[in-house]
């Protein structure tokens, strides 16, 4: 009976030892291999996750002292369960997050760790511009695995020619001209499927907005030392007023979805499509010309007080690290972190037509429209305004663009409204 209650209590506390967060025995194992575990979304049979994977595979077979165990949840779960073991404190070694208002309860909750220590590692190959989407407060909580940009122009350039234009315009009052001269053509300008009354906020205002006011803006507004009611933010609204006017739209702009508009833009019914990265691959798998498309940054705006060379867009999701890490476990992490993202990885990415935040040299393979698309983020990322402001105030923004387009309501009156359900929040 001795020998048994002896057992038993040898059992529980090898037991309570393993369950210690960053303990030793967890920490090197029985052949001192360091074990870690990642929580991550990449259940989606889909190229990123097929290559996020490869990555943590050949990290695995490359090191023999450090083991990486993946754990999948699927997306709709996984942001939840995150929360609740955040809140708990019962958060594996690393796990994957996403920037501003996602990233920001964990940082507050001090659930993650800084990563300034390895930072310099990625000096020169991600801009600062795109890497501050995981600063908070001066510290850097994730690495930027791939961007999503949600402002491009994707143009037909037989159609742009035959308007008289040999490039695309770089303005906005040479974008005016091309729409003039287009519908002198009698051929549909740019189109738009608003059905879902997101694209004229996250595609168009996102960045015409940032042209004017700069990034500043809506950090500032929630702050309480701007206003929507700004006359930089007003003018912004009055470009979507201004391109509805001059026919600038399909007539049936409020009941196509986005994909139906560019379906038309990639049938050749109308010369451009205003969309974001996540257009390229559609565009590029159905397009019979595929060397008749372009695609450019929106134009600049003379009045403009904001960067000109931003384009709205948003990092993807990042594997930020538990900040209850310390010791081998911590020094394993920070040695995956630099692995995983790495020029190989983002070449893997590349290949599969998603952009990356790196500057990468790119093969002939690669096509034209997509190697543009890369590189006009190298020049810094504009807030989206759906990932910064509240779901109330994404409502506003998002009705209220559309009811300027059917003339049932004024810039000015959109910016009144979006301040008034700011300061009720």
């Amino acid at each position: 009976m001795k020998k048994l209650v002896l057992m038993l209590s040898l059992v529980a506390v090898i037991g309570l030892s393993a369950c210690g967060n960053g303990g030793d025995e967890e920490a090197s194992g029985s052949n001192d291999v360091v074990k870690l575990t990642v929580w991550n979304d990449w259940t989606e049979d889909r190229p990123e996750n097929t290559a996020y994977k490869n990555m943590v595979e050949r990290f695995n077979e490359q090191n023999d002292d450090i083991e990486v165990k993946v754990e999948a949840i699927p997306h709709d779960q996984y942001e939840t369960k995150l929360r609740t073991q955040a809140a708990g404190k019962q958060l594996p070694d690393m796990f994957r997050v996403w920037p501003g208002a996602r990233l920001a309860p964990l940082v507050d909750g001090g659930a993650v760790l800084s990563l300034n220590d390895i930072t310099d590692n990625w000096e020169s190959s991600i801009p600062e511009g795109i890497m501050k989407d995981y600063a908070v407060d001066g510290e850097q909580y994730a690495i930027p695995g791939n961007i999503s940009e949600t402002s491009l122009i994707f143009y037909n350039k037989e159609l742009v020619s035959q308007a008289g234009f040999d490039a695309f315009p770089e303005t906005y009052e040479e974008l005016k001209s091309l729409i003039q001269a287009l519908n002198d053509e009698e051929v549909t300008p740019i189109a738009l499927g608003n059905k879902g009354i997101w694209p004229l906020q996250s595609v168009y205002i996102s960045t015409i907005a940032d042209r004017f006011t700069g990034s500043d803006f809506l950090p500032n507004v929630h702050s309480g030392e701007g206003t929507f009611e700004n006359e930089q933010f007003i003018k912004s609204l009055a470009v979507i007023e201004e391109l509805t006017k001059l026919d600038a739209f399909n007539s049936d702009m409020n009941t196509l979805d986005e994909a139906q508009a560019r379906n038309n833009f990639i049938s050749g019914k109308t010369a451009m499509h205003f969309a974001g990265s996540w257009g390229i691959g559609p565009i590029l798998d159905s397009a019979e010309n595929v060397d008749n498309i372009g695609v450019a940054p929106f134009p600049t705006f003379a009045e403009g007080e904001g960067d000109q060379g931003k384009i709205a867009g948003v990092a993807g999701g990042g594997i930020a690290l538990n900040s209850e890490l310390s010791g081998e476990k911590k020094e394993a992490a920070f040695e995956f972190l630099k692995f995983f993202y790495s020029d190989e990885m983002y070449q893997q990415l590349l290949e599969a037509n998603i952009i990356v935040p790196a500057d990468l040299e790119m093969g002939e393979d690669i096509p034209e429209v997509f190697k543009e698309a890369n590189k006009l983020a190298q020049g810094g990322l504009a807030p989206v305004y759906d990932a910064v402001l509240s779901p109330e105030l994404t409502d506003v923004i998002n009705n209220g663009l559309q009811s300027i387009t059917i003339g049932e309501k004024t810039p000015e009156e959109l910016a009144s409204e979006m301040q008034t359900t700011l300061e009720k929040e």
